[in-house]
């Protein structure tokens, strides 16, 4: 217990440090970018990129599933089991990468990017180019990405943070140089955005397996049998994975249709504002995941309703600053971004409502994923999913880009009441029924 402890608490402060400076680095790329490119162009990025962050979904939950899986074998020390189960999601999914591929590739040409963007084609060239562009690199770390789903089920988030801060400092010193030497190009932004990731995955992929030689993927090790189990759960994480994408990243694109690639921008700066919040809680709750997985299967439930008051009360002060950070709202975007855009306080208030709303939610979902019993989050995510649209056009025909927000603030209440729930009833030894698978 104690030991499982020490390591969530060391794993906190590294991401702290680590993730505080991907932050600290993201807010200074937002003014920076923006001089760069005008906020119609900036628009369309943002819209872009949470278009092409559909292809992450695509890994059919292997991801978690993996995340679990591996962490169940390590807690048991099966070192083979582990191994198999590591070098059979990375060639299933260089497989369905590959595949994905080459069927965009085929379709790209039938595709208008303009329309599905709406984007004015006499103010943004070659935009196929650069979805194409974009796309490749997008799954280039398709498949790299899971080396952060392994340092998770080792229980070592802070590593997976600090390759994202290495990106960004790339995407930061890569942007800087193209301001000084270069005009705005969203082409050179796209690349630039998009590249980074993949080269810092790619340095860190022979890295962490040669730190972790005992897991390492060979093809010798592949049992296309083992998909099943990390499949049988992983079918279920990629099904709310596809559920939140529709909540959380098709908001630019409504945005876009209904007000224009330009009111993206604002939106996009308030909820960056706001998931400071989000970020750090996150932070401080990422290691809690494997966490439970290990004391799950070793029966410490004492440690995890220790861990979950704590989360309760941290949550508590979240929602203080949160407060905080709404009244300061206006003066902080004069001074972050000048006061050429303008941001309704509205949005600041449902930006702080929302993200207060997530961190709840997240603290039972992280619960909930740890001992793989989703499927009541996987109706409720579904049910979410396909009540976002209507509730999100509706919204923002009376309340404009507010309305958005409040549709997604009204997705997550249900959760907010029936996870709690699921958490009394599993920690208790009370759950039966669909409480408990």
């Amino acid at each position: 217990m104690k030991a499982r402890s020490a390591k969530a608490i060391k794993n906190v402060i590294a991401s702290m440090i680590f993730k505080g400076g991907s932050i600290l680095i993201s807010l200074i790329l937002v003014p920076m970018t923006l001089s760069y490119l005008n906020p119609y162009e900036y628009g369309i990025w943002l819209t872009l990129s949470s278009v092409l962050t559909w292809v992450y979904i695509f890994d059919i939950g292997l991801g978690n599933g993996l995340r679990n899986k591996l962490t169940e074998a390590l807690a048991l020390n099966d070192l083979k089991l582990a191994k198999i189960y590591v070098s059979t999601s990375f060639f299933s999914l260089l497989i369905l990468v590959t595949t994905i591929y080459l069927l965009f590739i085929l379709v790209q040409s039938w595709m208008n990017w303009e329309l599905i963007l709406n984007v004015d084609a006499q103010k943004v060239q070659n935009l196929s180019y650069i979805v194409i562009i974009v796309f490749t690199f997008f799954c280039a770390s398709f498949v790299l990405r899971l080396i952060g789903n392994i340092y998770m089920a080792y229980q070592q988030p802070a590593i997976n943070d600090l390759l994202s801060l290495m990106a960004n400092i790339v995407s930061l010193v890569l942007i800087y140089l193209c301001t000084i030497f270069t005009e705005g190009s969203l082409e050179k932004v796209a690349i630039i955005y998009s590249a980074a990731p993949v080269l810092i995955f790619l340095l860190a992929y022979p890295v962490t397996f040669w730190k972790l030689k005992e897991i390492s993927p060979s093809v010798y090790w592949v049992r296309f049998g083992y998909l099943r189990e990390l499949m049988s759960l992983g079918i279920q994480f990629f099904i709310i994975q596809m559920a939140c994408l529709i909540l959380f990243m098709t908001s630019n694109l409504v945005i876009s249709q209904m007000f224009g690639p330009e009111s993206v921008t604002p939106y996009n700066i308030a909820f960056k504002y706001f998931s400071l919040v989000n970020t750090g809680f996150t932070i401080i709750i990422n290691p809690i995941w494997s966490a439970i997985t290990d004391a799950y299967v070793n029966k410490d439930l004492i440690w995890i309703r220790k861990a979950m008051k704590k989360l309760v009360l941290i949550w508590l002060g979240g929602i203080v600053l949160t407060m905080i950070m709404v009244l300061m709202s206006t003066n902080v975007y004069k001074v972050w971004i000048g006061e050429d855009i303008h941001i309704p306080f509205v949005l600041s208030v449902l930006c702080g409502f929302y993200v207060s709303i997530a961190n709840w939610n997240n603290i039972f979902a992280y619960f909930i994923n740890g001992v793989g019993k989703v499927r009541l989050q996987l109706y409720s995510s579904i049910i979410s999913g396909v009540i976002f649209f209507p509730l999100a056009f509706y919204f923002g025909s009376v309340w404009e880009i507010a309305g958005i927000l409040l549709a997604l603030c009204v997705c997550l209440l249900p959760s907010a009441v029936w996870a709690p729930i699921q958490y009394w009833k599993i920690i208790n030894c009370k759950a039966t029924g669909i409480w408990f698978k």
